[in-house]
């Protein structure tokens, strides 16, 4: 009867385990499709300014801060406007890339308005200032004239170079260790897992630079500090993704791609500044990693590196919380097994016990 009962529990379970592995098919493009669309749907469908910093440069200071508080009352939380007194304190901001747009009122010498942006801080960014400030100047029944600061090169006119290199180094980084947790998991221990993230991330950041510099010719210069950041955004995003794999081995890639794609595109302004976006994407846009390289890449090749450092700092954070969430988890994992181990251990003494003491009870009778 026993014989009878597992032979017919040996069909069930592997129709159990058809049906799970058939779910798990279905479900793992189904998540990935719907958070894609979802995700990048709703951040960039309806580009609207949401707390644009611009600042207003007047004849007075009377002027200008009468500007200002017109623009703010009219605009409300689409603009975050800062008066100014002069235009080269307007151009320091553009460059230090605390503003997205200078606008110059006219003024007795100077009939037209002019506005100073910086296309090289992204295209998007440059369009949504140049249409705000044309409404104004037509409000104001003025010519107005465009002035970039620091235009983008011809290389790269889209300014989209800093997104893809990033792309690249995303990819690179949580890829390999999806992969890896399938084809050689014994390398998510932590003292495997550091030395061989490293080798791979000094590889995949080479990698990337020639492909985009000497091979595609989208990038010039500044090698030293694109490997280095590149290295540094592999590692990280390595890190992070091998933490997930602990738990979720392969399916560790709908987290991993959720982090730094899904979210961390939308949020890098690299294809659609944040500014347009809604404020949880503004929110993104200081804490993930991959805003973090965009604007690192972008500070390097055309801003002579200001604000890097901020960026460089949430890419070690991450890199750091990686580290330690592997370790601890690690060890969590190794606890686990020696509880497992010594719970075994003591099941399988106690029922010997027993029959030692049976024989010797069986003994003393028959003595």
């Amino acid at each position: 009867m026993t014989t009878t009962h597992a032979h017919a529990a040996a069909p069930a379970a592997k129709q159990t385990s058809y049906k799970t592995k058939y779910t798990v098919l279905a479900l793992f493009p189904f998540v990935l499709t719907a958070l894609m669309v979802g995700i990048f749907t709703s951040a960039m469908h309806r580009p609207t300014p949401n707390n644009l910093p611009v600042a207003v440069v007047g004849s007075s200071a009377q002027q200008a801060q009468g500007m200002a508080r017109s623009l703010e009352k009219s605009a409300g939380d689409a603009l975050d406007v800062r008066v100014v007194d002069t235009l080269a304190e307007a151009r320091r901001l553009l460059l230090d890339q605390e503003i997205a747009g200078a606008y110059v009122m006219p003024s007795a010498q100077n009939q037209d308005a002019a506005l100073y942006v910086a296309g090289a801080q992204g295209t998007s960014l440059e369009q949504v200032v140049t249409k705000t400030f044309t409404a104004v100047a037509e409000q104001q029944h003025v010519d107005m004239r465009t002035t970039d600061v620091v235009p983008l090169p011809t290389r790269d006119s889209m300014g989209t170079t800093s997104l893809y290199v990033t792309i690249g180094w995303a990819m690179a980084g949580f890829v390999f260790v999806v992969i890896m947790s399938v084809a050689a998991p014994e390398l998510l221990k932590v003292r495997r897992l550091v030395p061989v993230l490293m080798g791979w991330s000094a590889l995949m950041a080479l990698s990337v630079w020639l492909v985009v510099g000497p091979v595609v010719g989208a990038l010039h210069g500044h090698a030293a500090h694109i490997l280095g950041l590149g290295w540094l955004m592999v590692f990280s995003t390595g890190l992070v993704t091998a933490v997930f794999a602990r738990f979720a081995g392969p399916l560790a890639a709908v987290p991993a791609v959720t982090l730094f794609m899904f979210l961390g595109v939308p949020s890098s302004g690299g294809a659609l500044t944040p500014y347009v976006e809604s404020g949880f994407f503004q929110f993104l846009h200081g804490v993930l990693p991959t805003p973090a390289a965009v604007e690192s890449v972008r500070s390097i090749l055309y801003f002579g590196g200001d604000g890097v450092g901020g960026h460089v700092v949430t890419l070690l954070v991450w890199a750091a919380v990686g580290l330690v969430l592997n370790i601890v988890a690690q060890l969590l994992t190794h606890r686990a097994r020696r509880g497992r181990a010594g719970t075994q251990q003591k099941d399988v003494s106690e029922p010997l016990s027993t029959n030692d003491g049976a024989m010797v009870d069986a003994a003393v009778t028959g003595a």
